[in-house]
C-alpha cells in the first residue's frame, strides 16, 4: 500500500515538472511576453501597478483609462469612449452646412424665419437654435452611456430634421394662440421611441413653461426602453427652468377609450389643478396608428386637444392590399354587402362627448353581464351584497312575497337580452332575434381608400416633380387623412426631405409606394383654443 502512494507521488511531480517545462517552451513563441512578469507570480498589492506599467509598454489601452472623465456627482468614469466620435458631431455640421449655421453675422431674429431652397421648406431660425441645444448636449452628455442611444443614433439626422419641422409648426400655432390665451399646453410625443423630439421640446421651451408647454409626455407601447437620458435630463430640469418629460410605457394606441381618459385627467398642477389642454405631435406612425391617432385627437375634442401635427409613416395594409386580387369566396359572409367597398374603408373614431361614452361603456358592460348571465358589477337588490337576487339568503320563503321582490329587482336590473333596465328577458320588448345586447360601438366615420391607388397621376421617375398632380398613393393616402381631422384648420404640408441611401433609391424599389423617406405632415388646429 505504501509503495503504491509513493508511486502516485512520484508520478504527479514528474507530470507536474513537464508541464511547466512544455509551458515554458510555448512562451518562447508569443510576441513580446517574455519580458512580462506573470501576474500570479506577484504579490496581490504589485499586479495593478505591473499591469499598467505592461499596457504603458505595449501602447494599450492604458491612454484611454488614464483619460477618462469621471463625473463630478460621483467617482464612476464615463465608458472609455470620450463621445469625440459620436454621431451628434456630425449631426451639427450637417446642420451648419445647409445654410443654417449659428456663427451667422447678425442676430438671429435677423435670419428669415422660412428658407427656400431647391423646394425644401427650413425653418432658419428654429434650426440656429436647435444647433445649439445639440452642441449643448455634445459638450455635456457625449460619451456618457446613458445617452449613447439618443445621441449616437445612425437616425439621429433624420429624426432632428424631422422634430425641427414639428417643432416649427408647434411654436408658431403657440405665437398665435397666446394673442388670445396665455393658457400653456401639454405637450405629448405619440409613439416616442427614444424622445428626441421631447428632449429638444424641453430645452427648447426654457423659461417658457407658464406661458407655452408646461409639462411633456412621452407615449410608447414599449415597456422596456431604456429612458435614463430622460431621467438624467429631469435632473435639471427645473432648476433651468425647462419642462419636466413624464414617460407613459405600455400604452396601446389602439386602446382609444383609455388613451382618452388618461389624457383627459391631466390638469396643470402650478394652475391649482385648473383642466390643461394638450398638444399632440406622431412623427412616423406606421401602419393603422395614424388613423388611430386622428381618432384620438376627435375622441378629446377641439377644446381638450386643439392642436395635431401627425407625420403618416406608411401606407396601411387596407390600402396596399387593393392591388392583390380579391377572392370573393375568401370574404367572410358576415361582411357581405356591410359596405359598397368591402374592406376598402378605414375606421376613425370621431367626436363623442364624455357623457355619450359613459353610457357607451355602461351599455357595454350590462352586455358583457348579460352573456355571462351574471351581473358582477350590481350589488342585490335586497342585501347590496355583490349576487344575482334569487341567490340571495335574505328572500321570504311566501312564493308572493318573492315575486313581488324579484318584480321590483327588475327595475334596476338589465335584461338578459337587451340590456336595457326595467324588465325580465321574457317580457323584452326588444325585436332582434339574438339573444344578448348589441354591442354599442363608438361613432365612427369610414374613409374610402378604394381611388387612392388611382393611376391619374404622372410618374414622377419619368416626368419630374414639377410636373405631377400628385406625388404617388402615399401623398393622396394623408390628404385623405386630414380629411377626417375635425379641426377648423387642416393642412397637409410636404417637407420634401430626401433619402440619399442607396437602397431605396434602386431599380428593384421603383413600384415600391414606401420606399421614399416621409415629410409629408398634417397640422390640425382648433380656433376655440
Amino acid at each position: 500500500m505504501m509503495r503504491s502512494v509513493e508511486f502516485c507521488i512520484i508520478a504527479t511531480a514528474v507530470l507536474l515538472s513537464k508541464s511547466r517545462s512544455l509551458s515554458t517552451d510555448r512562451r518562447k513563441f508569443l510576441p513580446s511576453t517574455r519580458s512580462s512578469p506573470r501576474c500570479a507570480d506577484l504579490p496581490a498589492q504589485r499586479v495593478a501597478s505591473v499591469v499598467g506599467d505592461i499596457r504603458r509598454r505595449r501602447g494599450g489601452c492604458a491612454a484611454a483609462a488614464s483619460s477618462a472623465r469621471y463625473d463630478g456627482r460621483s467617482n464612476e468614469p464615463y465608458a472609455e469612449d470620450d463621445g469625440s466620435r459620436w454621431k451628434i458631431w456630425s449631426v451639427i455640421e450637417e446642420l451648419e452646412a445647409n445654410g443654417t449655421s449659428s456663427s451667422s453675422s447678425g442676430p438671429d431674429d435677423a435670419i428669415a424665419d422660412i428658407l427656400v431652397d431647391d423646394g425644401r421648406v427650413v425653418p432658419v431660425e428654429l434650426t440656429n437654435r436647435v444647433i445649439r441645444i445639440l452642441r449643448q448636449w455634445g459638450q455635456t452628455w457625449a460619451g456618457r452611456r446613458e445617452w449613447q442611444t439618443l445621441l449616437n443614433k445612425k437616425s439621429l439626422l433624420h429624426e432632428v430634421e424631422e422634430s425641427i419641422v414639428a417643432l416649427h409648426f408647434l411654436l408658431d400655432w403657440l405665437e398665435s394662440r397666446n394673442e388670445r390665451d396665455r393658457t400653456p399646453v401639454t405637450l405629448v410625443d405619440v409613439c416616442c421611441g427614444k424622445g428626441i423630439m421631447s428632449t429638444l421640446a424641453s430645452y427648447l421651451f426654457c423659461d417658457m413653461t407658464s406661458t407655452h408647454v408646461s409639462s411633456i409626455i412621452m407615449l410608447d407601447k414599449q415597456r422596456d426602453i431604456n429612458w435614463s437620458h430622460i431621467v438624467s435630463s429631469n435632473e435639471s430640469a427645473q432648476e433651468e427652468g425647462r419642462p419636466i418629460i413624464k414617460t407613459w410605457g405600455g400604452c396601446n394606441l389602439h386602446d382609444v377609450d383609455n388613451i382618452v381618459e388618461r389624457l383627459e385627467a391631466i390638469h396643470d398642477e402650478s394652475m391649482q389643478d385648473t383642466e390643461c389642454p394638450v398638444a399632440l405631435v406622431g412623427i412616423h406612425l406606421c401602419n393603422l396608428l395614424s388613423p388611430a391617432c386622428v381618432g384620438i385627437v376627435n375622441s378629446l375634442g377641439p377644446e381638450k386637444c386643439p392642436f395635431l401635427c401627425l407625420a403618416p409613416c406608411c401606407l396601411p395594409r387596407v390600402v396596399r392590399d387593393l392591388c392583390k386580387p380579391v377572392n370573393v369566396a375568401m370574404i367572410p359572409k358576415k361582411s357581405m354587402g356591410t359596405f359598397d367597398t368591402i374592406g376598402n374603408v378605414l375606421p376613425i373614431r370621431i367626436i363623442e362627448s364624455e357623457d355619450e361614452r359613459r353610457l357607451r361603456k355602461v351599455a357595454n358592460q350590462r352586455r358583457d353581464g348579460a352573456k355571462k348571465r351574471t351581473f358582477v358589477d350590481l350589488p342585490c337588490y335586497l342585501c347590496s351584497e355583490m349576487h344575482p337576487i334569487h341567490k340571495c339568503n335574505l328572500l321570504p320563503s311566501d312564493e308572493n312575497e318573492r315575486l313581488e321582490i324579484f318584480q321590483r329587482a327588475a327595475g334596476v336590473n338589465p335584461c338578459w337580452k337587451c340590456g336595457e333596465i326595467g324588465h325580465f328577458r321574457k317580457d323584452c320588448p326588444g325585436t332582434e332575434l339574438a339573444s344578448k345586447p348589441r354591442l354599442t360601438l363608438p361613432p365612427t366615420m369610414y374613409l374610402d381608400v378604394s381611388s387612392i391607388l388611382q393611376r391619374d397621376y404622372v410618374d414622377e421617375e419619368i416626368q419630374g416633380r414639377e410636373e405631377t398632380k400628385c406625388n404617388g398613393p402615399f401623398e393622396r393616402y394623408c390628404h385623405l387623412l386630414g380629411t377626417a381631422v375635425q379641426r377648423d384648420s387642416v393642412k397637409v404640408f410636404d417637407a420634401g426631405f430626401v433619402n440619399s441611401l442607396a437602397q431605396h433609391n434602386n431599380a428593384a424599389n421603383h413600384d415600391n409606394w414606401n420606399r421614399d423617406r416621409k415629410s409629408i405632415f398634417i397640422i390640425a388646429s382648433s380656433s376655440s383654443k
